[in-house]
C-alpha cells in the first residue's frame, strides 16, 4: 500500500504510539545513526533570495507560509523555486488571481521554535491563505507526541485568531520510510513517530473552520529530492505545491477565492 492510499483520518496505531518510548530505550543506537547521517548528508543552506514576492494578476491573494526548512527553500538555489512561491504560482494559475507571498520560519524549526520566536511575524500582515509546513523536525528530533500536539493546537489557534477568514493548509509530515538517506531502525522509528503525530493532528486541524491537512504524499519520484536526499529540490517543491493546491480545490476550501 502506498502512503497516498493510507487512511487519512485513522488514529495512531499501537506501533506508532510505541515508537517514541522505543526510541528512548534504544537512544544510543539512534544517536549514533543520526551522527552517521549528518556526516553523510550535505548540510544545505536556505535558498538565496527574498522571502517574499508576488505573482502578477488581478485581485492578488495574500499567502503566508509558516514553518521550517521547506518554507525557507532549503534544497533549491533560488528562493523563487521553494515551496511557498511555487504554491503561490499554482494558486494564481488555478484561481485566476495574482498573489503576494511571504515566508516566516527557519531551517530546523520545531513547533516550539515557531511559537517562541515567530508569532509576531506570523501576525504582522493579513493573509487569505496560510500554508503551514512544520512537524518534520518535531518527528526527527523525537519530540513527545502529547507536547507536539498541544503546540500545534496553540499555533493553529493563533493563526485562526489572527487571520480569521484565512484558509489554513497544513502539510502532512514527510514519509520518512521513503527517505533514501536514513538507515534502519532509525528510518522506521522516525516514520512511525511522524505518523503518530500526523494522525493525532489531523482531526484537531480539520475541526477548525477553513483548515485542512493535506493527504499523505504519493511515492517520491526520482527527481523529488535535492542533493542531500532529504529536502525537496525544484521538482519536489513544484509537485508538492500542486498536490496541496489540487487537494484544497477538490475539498472546496478555496471556492470563495476564485476570480470573479
Amino acid at each position: 500500500m502506498s502512503t497516498s492510499e493510507l487512511p487519512h483520518h485513522a488514529s495512531p496505531t499501537p506501533w506508532q504510539r510505541a515508537a517514541w518510548p522505543l526510541a528512548v530505550g534504544i537512544s544510543p543506537l539512534l544517536f549514533a545513526q543520526g551522527k552517521w547521517v549528518r556526516r553523510q548528508v550535505p548540510k544545505l543552506p536556505p535558498a538565496p533570495g527574498p522571502l517574499e514576492g508576488h505573482e502578477p494578476g488581478a485581485r492578488p491573494l495574500r499567502i503566508l507560509g509558516v514553518g521550517d526548512s521547506t518554507v525557507v527553500g532549503v534544497g533549491v538555489d533560488d528562493a523563487q523555486y521553494g515551496l511557498i512561491p511555487q504554491f503561490a504560482r499554482a494558486v494564481s494559475e488555478k484561481l485566476g488571481r495574482g498573489a503576494y507571498w511571504r515566508s516566516v520560519g527557519e531551517s530546523g524549526a520545531t513547533s516550539k521554535d515557531i511559537l517562541a520566536r515567530f508569532v509576531p511575524a506570523v501576525l504582522e500582515q493579513p493573509a487569505d491563505i496560510v500554508v503551514v509546513s512544520l512537524g518534520a523536525n518535531d518527528a526527527k528530533d523525537l519530540k513527545p507526541l502529547g507536547a507536539t500536539t498541544e503546540r500545534f493546537e496553540r499555533l493553529l489557534n493563533i493563526v485562526h485568531d489572527g487571520h480569521r477568514d484565512a484558509v489554513v493548509i497544513v502539510s502532512s509530515l514527510p514519509a520518512f520510510s521513503l527517505f533514501p538517506t536514513l538507515p534502519q531502525p532509525l528510518r522506521s522509528i522516525l516514520y512511525a513517530h511522524s505518523q503518530a503525530i500526523e494522525r493525532s493532528l489531523r482531526p484537531m486541524i480539520e475541526s477548525h473552520p477553513l483548515a485542512i491537512m493535506s493527504p499523505p504524499p504519493p511515492k517520491y519520484h526520482d527527481t523529488f529530492f535535492a542533493q542531500d536526499g532529504f529536502h525537496p529540490g525544484v521538482d519536489g517543491y513544484r509537485d508538492w505545491a500542486h498536490f496541496a493546491v489540487d487537494d484544497a480545490l477538490e475539498r472546496g476550501v478555496l471556492n470563495n477565492l476564485g476570480a470573479r
